[in-house]
């Protein structure tokens, strides 16, 4: 986090203010705040000098200065990405016509109500969203060397984001996560793993395996929170009966069933067991060595991590105890590090 120790508190304030706006905009979405507020400072004391407290407030200056910045620096980086059939250059077109046509504190609000391009990007197919962070820092050539397909490919996408893209800030709603607004469909859909066999999912592109993956776990995750809401609901519903079922039966756990608008209800409430093991240990001891192995069952191991802090002496010790067999193989596809973008797979 930056610090700015030393200047005044309206200017830091301002500073911090119009940087969070600018993030908002998608062509810093990948730029730290931090880096734009240090942007944004240097502008600001490199023209402080020019102040004069007879023309007009303190922060008054500081927003018009801050105003003619965030249009040079949107400017900037939208003649940056030329290569880029998504050229968010009207946001720089309007930011410049804004700036001629309001005053500042209007101009001030119209950038806090710039809507965040974020929602967007996070409904994309994994591809694309790994296309628009390449953007930040490549040409569309580098981009398809980075991901060894043609630039047709590259230009091909790019278009169905920008379509994408228009529908959603026409809207200003979430789109369609598979299909443009011109129906063309933008992902695999999940039907598909219904219909290859596990041969056939596995020679999809790495994209498409990315995109079924996420889609997945948005409807795992989507799938347990329903469940959780369910069961809390049926709950709510039976409880009292299934409790007074129970006690009829003289019983705290077990299953009960009853009927219910024509419906069979079946109720299962299962044992939770928690042992003392200091009071186990101390009970064992009351029982002959003899018949100890007819009542209790004794399992030993040790926690792997506890194991790798053993020292090398009680490791060699407890090895020939340890046997070491590989389980099953979890694979995530994710976006790469910010850091890591173009590096070779």
């Amino acid at each position: 986090m930056n610090r700015y120790d030393g200047i005044d508190k309206r200017i830091v304030s301002n500073v911090k203010t119009f940087a969070k706006n600018l993030k908002r905009n998608a062509l810093f979405l990948f730029m730290e705040i931090e880096d734009l507020e240090q942007e944004l400072m240097y502008e600001i004391i490199s023209c402080i000098e020019k102040f004069d407290e007879r023309y007009g407030q303190l922060e008054h200056f500081v927003r018009r200065v801050l105003n003619r910045s965030c249009a040079t620096l949107i400017e900037t980086y939208t003649r940056k990405k030329r290569d880029s059939v998504i050229k968010f250059s009207e946001y720089s077109d309007e930011m410049r016509q804004d700036r001629d046509t309001y005053n500042s504190d209007q101009y001030h609000d119209l950038l806090e109500n710039r809507f965040d391009i974020s929602a967007f990007l996070n409904e994309m197919p994994m591809k694309h969203r790994l296309i628009c962070r390449l953007l930040v820092d490549h040409t569309v050539i580098e981009i398809s060397q980075i991901l060894g397909v043609s630039r047709s490919s590259i230009y091909r996408d790019l278009r169905l984001i920008k379509i994408a893209f228009q529908h959603f800030e026409n809207s200003k709603k979430h789109f369609c996560l598979f299909k443009t607004k011109g129906g063309k469909r933008m992902s695999k859909n999940l039907s598909v793993i219904e219909t290859m066999n596990t041969k056939e999912l596995s020679s999809l592109e790495v994209f498409d395996l990315a995109d079924l993956s996420d889609q997945v776990a948005r409807l795992l995750s989507h799938a347990k929170e329903l469940k959780a809401k369910l069961d809390d609901a049926l709950n709510l519903r039976f409880s009292e009966t299934v409790k007074e079922n129970l006690r009829l039966e003289n019983k705290d756990t077990g299953t009960t069933k009853f009927i219910d608008h024509g419906f069979q209800i079946v109720a299962e409430v299962p044992k939770k067991v928690t042992w003392d093991s200091q009071k186990i240990e101390e009970i064992i001891k009351t029982i002959p060595e003899s018949h100890r192995r007819d009542y209790i069952k004794t399992t030993h191991s040790i926690d792997e991590r506890i194991y790798s802090n053993f020292s090398y002496e009680y490791q060699l010790l407890f090895k020939p105890a340890r046997t070491v067999t590989p389980g099953k193989t979890k694979y995530q596809i994710k976006l790469p590090e910010a850091n890591n973008l173009g590096d070779e797979q």
